[in-house]
């Protein structure tokens, strides 16, 4: 089950999701390319391996943002909670410039210490999932409302790509801060954790998806032309570097792509399109 923060929480948490599956066998999962910092609070002890040097805590990780998928397996029980940070949520929780966790994942006890731990214990002993949730509104409200923050230019930057699913261009969002370009870039990267263009074609990869999982979604040609590729070989490239997948290959009944699609739409409800996508509502 899922659900929104508390509402003085939102600019910095986008969502909680409890989720508890069980692999039998063991299986491989991809997770997308991500434009938020995922926090994977395990209740269980789980099995999960690293593929292809791909960087995965192996218990409780904190995933960065990043432009590349990252692949590992697991078997047997899981259970625990997922938590969506934004940028601005990410930086005031761990206190240190988002690109020092790009690309990969640690462990939660490395970043936050005995608060972890203090953490863990609470949301193990908790009745259930909403009594969970209560908990990391009251935990996350103390440790996040006054901490320091993202400097606000960067922050609605962010928001800006994400939003419009990238369309919005890196001049045009420095004028908007009134820094140069090149300031705003190397203040952007260092601070979220990535360039603004690489922000951009995230979000725009993921703005692709939503349309292509919705009701009616347009051919290829014209999903591709609607959200800013320059042709629909454009699209299928940016899919299989970022997702790891075709469009075509996305939509196949049984795909293993745990897709977080940010906190602006993961609660929206998603049709029955056979994509097995985690965005805010468990996996099967």
């Amino acid at each position: 089950m899922s659900r929104l923060p508390d509402r003085r929480l939102a600019r910095w948490v986008g969502f909680y999701l409890a989720f508890q599956r069980i692999a039998p066998v063991p299986e491989t999962r991809t997770v997308a390319a991500l434009n938020s910092v995922v926090v994977v609070i395990d209740l269980d002890t789980p099995v999960r391996h690293q593929v292809a040097g791909s960087p995965l805590a192996a218990v409780s990780p904190v995933v960065g943002l990043s432009t590349t998928p990252l692949t590992y397996t697991r078997v047997g029980r899981e259970r625990g909670i997922i938590i969506e940070l934004t940028p601005l949520g990410a930086r005031a929780l761990f206190g240190l410039p988002l690109r020092e966790i790009s690309h990969t994942s640690v462990g939660i006890d490395d970043l936050l210490g005995t608060r972890a731990q203090f953490l863990w214990e609470e949301l193990q002993e908790a009745r259930d999932s909403n009594h969970r949730f209560r908990i990391l509104d009251r935990r996350l409200a103390s440790w996040l409302l006054d901490a320091p923050e993202l400097p606000e230019p960067l922050d609605r930057s962010w928001r800006s790509l994400t939003i419009s699913g990238g369309a919005v261009k890196v001049d045009d969002l420095a004028q908007r801060a009134g820094l140069s370009r090149q300031h705003l870039a190397t203040r952007f990267h260092r601070e979220v954790g990535l360039p603004p263009k690489a922000v951009g074609r995230v979000a725009r990869c993921h703005h692709a998806v939503r349309l292509l999982t919705g009701t009616n979604p347009p051919p290829l040609p014209r999903l591709a032309a609607l959200c800013g590729y320059t042709d629909q070989a454009h699209l299928n490239r940016d899919f299989r570097l970022l997702i790891d997948r075709t469009p075509t290959a996305l939509l196949r009944p049984g795909s293993a792509t745990d897709l977080h699609l940010g906190s602006l739409f993961s609660l929206r409800p998603t049709p029955l399109t056979g994509t097995n996508l985690e965005a805010g509502r468990p996996l099967s």
